[in-house]
């Protein structure tokens, strides 16, 4: 049952916004009455966490996924594939993306708090992880321009995500193929240095 409840929260925040969705809404979604939603949940801020969290945690699986599926191929090759399976991931489920922008801006603060040691927590492993893979490619590079390749990525992604709600057909591809070309020139870079 409480997946089902994090699933209707999601659906409701995507149609709805958080003050919109109600727990009567997500109770009718479920086919429960609201009071039984309490069983399961304090209150509606800790039902729209563990929704934020499910959000945070199935982007950072696929994240996960597709390092371990790409971690045989070069290191521009990686992070280019880490790009499209961002895309891929929002774009594959628009209303889970919705409510994650939603609650992203959302007034309520256990929701920021979440964010920001999920965002840590995120920014470590990218760090360690394409970090490790930058490492085994140019074996002279040093740890600052590491950091600097891994942020500038990080900005790259974070603007294609937001331009997933942003641009439509033609012009979100168009954004992505610059993104992926921008990542090409952080390697380009790296490589005119050697």
């Amino acid at each position: 049952m409480k997946q089902k409840l994090i699933e209707a929260a999601i659906r409701q925040y995507a149609l709805f916004g958080y003050d919109g969705a109600t727990m009567r809404r997500i109770a009718d979604d479920v086919g429960i009455k609201p009071a039984s939603i309490y069983f399961f949940y304090n209150n509606k801020e800790a039902l729209f966490i563990a929704a934020f969290q499910q959000l945070l945690q199935n982007h950072f699986q696929e994240m996960q996924r597709i390092l371990l599926e790409n971690k045989d191929r070069s290191v521009e090759e990686i992070f280019s594939a880490m790009l499209h399976g961002l895309v891929s991931h929002h774009t594959g489920d628009k209303q889970g993306t919705i409510a994650y922008i939603s609650l992203v801006t959302s007034p309520v603060p256990e929701i920021k708090k979440y964010l920001q040691q999920h965002l840590r927590h995120h920014n470590d492993w990218l760090m360690n992880s394409l970090g490790d893979a930058m490492k085994a490619s140019y074996p002279a590079i040093t740890d600052k321009e590491v950091d600097k390749t891994i942020k500038q990525y990080v900005l790259i992604a974070n603007g294609v995500f937001w331009g997933i709600n942003l641009y439509d057909g033609g012009d979100f591809t168009e954004q992505v193929v610059l993104a992926d070309e921008m990542i090409h020139t952080l390697f380009l870079e790296l490589e005119n240095k050697r």
